[in-house]
């Protein structure tokens, strides 16, 4: 369960910027020819509804319905007793509370004799809620509107990218709380990042921690006493009102390894500072290496929010026996978390922050 505050504030997200984004939608459901799209939405995949509507549950599934005109309806297995909470944290209208969201979906979608539908990322729509759109709407089609979806969502509007620069605000802040020097047990460092982020007003935190960067890069969620070793790494992953971020930062008790951590975070602070369209990411990220003689860059990964789940990989670097996702150029206005990993003469560094593409 969510442990965060919620609510909406219309200051900070209009209702103006919903009724865009549900236009921009719109005009995406209109070039695929689509006479509805259908949202699913649950405690780990919040974020397309959320875009839409402003809501983000705390456990149960949902579907939102979203036709060719009217206000988006919410299909919700949360009781009656909620709904007007739902409408008092969002700009969502019609809530249907019933235990069966697909049911209560497809038969609204037969009563609109809605013949073509698309659904948002259909090979994880629960196996359940298709059965029963399928038969409570036999003459529909149901089609996958993944990329639909993505097209009109990857741009960034004024009020999101407000709230991914207060979101990265509160990360940044939260890991600047860690004292490398008195830092000595993974879970107690875990826990200050995570208290920081949270009495600041971040709806959540994930943090997870490298131990020893010496020994292994990879960041874990600390669930017990865990000694820090003489470099380590933090992962924060911070949302505030839907908008979420990821920063990574090395730390170091030695001179070598915070002079080394230094140069890797000045580095990483020009990379996503640079970040323009048209280029692969792989090769502006080559270029860069230029600026950090003796460095090599042993992977990276590119995330953004495109669809149900608050960041995904939509890029990254080979990996020993698997295939790199396409390394596509990145468009002006794209908002991407970039993470990377180098070896800095010897010393190993992880660094991830936010970056909107082409600048201000």
């Amino acid at each position: 369960m969510r442990r965060g505050l919620m609510g909406w504030d219309r200051d900070e997200l209009p209702k103006a910027a919903l009724d865009a984004r549900l236009a921009r939608l719109r005009d995406a459901m209109a070039r695929e020819r689509l006479d509805a799209i259908l949202l699913y939405t649950n405690l780990v995949r919040p974020s397309a509804v959320c875009w839409v509507t402003g809501f983000t549950p705390y456990w149960i599934d949902s579907i939102l319905l979203v036709r060719s005109s009217g206000a988006p309806v919410l299909a919700t297995a949360l009781s009656k007793r909620v709904a007007d909470w739902i409408r008092s944290v969002s700009a969502l209208e019609e809530i249907v509370n019933t235990p069966k969201p697909g049911v209560a979906v497809g038969r609204m979608l037969a009563d609109g004799r809605c013949r073509r539908a698309g659904v948002l990322e259909l090979d994880a729509f629960p196996a359940g809620f298709y059965d029963d759109l399928v038969a409570a709407a036999p003459a529909a089609e149901f089609v996958d509107a993944t990329a639909a979806f993505a097209a009109a969502r990857r741009s960034l509007d004024a009020a999101e990218r407000k709230l991914l620069e207060h979101a990265d605000a509160l990360a940044r802040a939260a890991l600047a709380a860690v004292d490398a020097g008195a830092a000595r047990d993974a879970g107690e460092v875990a826990g200050l990042v995570e208290k920081h982020a949270r009495l600041a007003a971040a709806e959540e935190a994930y943090i997870a921690v490298a131990p020893d960067l010496d020994a292994d890069r990879r960041l874990v969620r600390v669930s017990g006493p865990t000694p820090l070793a003489r470099r380590f790494a933090v992962r924060a992953s911070i949302a505030y009102k839907g908008a979420w971020v990821r920063r990574t930062q090395s730390f170091a008790r030695d001179d070598a390894g915070r002079q080394a951590i230094a140069r890797g975070d000045a580095w990483l602070a020009r990379a996503v500072a640079a970040l323009g369209p048209e280029r692969p990411l792989a090769a502006q990220l080559a270029a860069r290496l230029d600026d950090l003689p003796g460095a090599e860059l042993k992977r990276w990964l590119a995330e953004s929010c495109i669809g149900s789940y608050p960041l995904e990989a939509v890029a990254a670097s080979a990996t020993p026996g698997g295939s790199p996702l396409p390394d596509r150029a990145p468009s002006a206005g794209d908002y991407l978390v970039l993470t990377a990993e180098l070896a800095i003469g010897g010393v190993a560094w992880l660094g991830a922050a936010p970056a909107f593409v082409g600048g201000r």
